[in-house]
């Protein structure tokens, strides 16, 4: 019994002595097939270390959740980066981008916002939290004189609160803004119609008097 606990001892110290550092110089295949000399390998490491924790794990939280982490560093320039290297090419063309700050980017090397992307969006239905233009019915609104939006016009060759052209190209639409702005000159051109009319009924109401 005694050599069966000291043959067992010797095994694990040697296995945890062994196993502290282990260098695979080749292809390593974890499931499923790589096709050889096509030079397919499985890399960790980079030829700059630093002080960042790298770590990917599955993180029971409860009996019936599961978090799976993918942790890059501490800094917000780290990034997790999917993309593409044909066999015949030099540079790897970054596809996919996410930055340890939150920002994304599709196409994009260096997202400025949560969400960048060059390219198409395509969806069923998008939902932007946003205030609405109601204010221009409540008593007390300012409503700009026809004169006034004509002089306007005539002046910035846009109408009082819509940016230019020349802003959309260097600043973008931001859509909710931009929603919110059509109803409100929608609104504005309701009610001059009910002004007019009002005074189509006045010019009426004088000449059959």
């Amino acid at each position: 019994m005694k050599k069966v606990l000291i043959g067992l001892f010797l095994g694990l110290f040697c296995c945890s002595a062994y196993s502290q550092t282990e260098v695979i110089d080749k292809d390593v295949q974890i499931g499923g097939l790589i096709t050889e000399g096509y030079g397919k390998k499985l890399q960790f490491g980079s030829p700059k270390g630093n002080s960042d924790d790298v770590y990917f794990i599955r993180n029971n939280i409860e009996s019936d959740r599961t978090d799976l982490i993918l942790s890059l560093g501490d800094d917000d320039k780290d990034k997790f980066v999917i993309g593409r290297k044909f066999w015949n090419e030099a540079e790897f063309t970054q596809q996919f981008v996410f930055q340890t700050n939150g920002n994304m980017g599709i196409g994009i090397a260096n997202p400025k916002n949560k969400l960048d992307v060059n390219g198409t969006i395509r969806a069923k239905e998008v939902k932007v939290e946003s205030e609405w233009a109601d204010f221009v019915f409540k008593k007390g609104y300012n409503l700009p004189t026809l004169e006034e939006v004509e002089q306007h016009i005539e002046e910035k060759g846009t109408l009082p609160g819509v940016p230019s052209e020349k802003e959309v190209k260097a600043n973008g639409v931001n859509l909710a803004e931009t929603d919110v702005l059509l109803l409100q000159k929608i609104e504005e051109l309701t009610l001059y119609i009910i002004e007019l009319k009002q005074e189509i009924e006045d010019l009426k109401s004088q000449v059959n008097n």
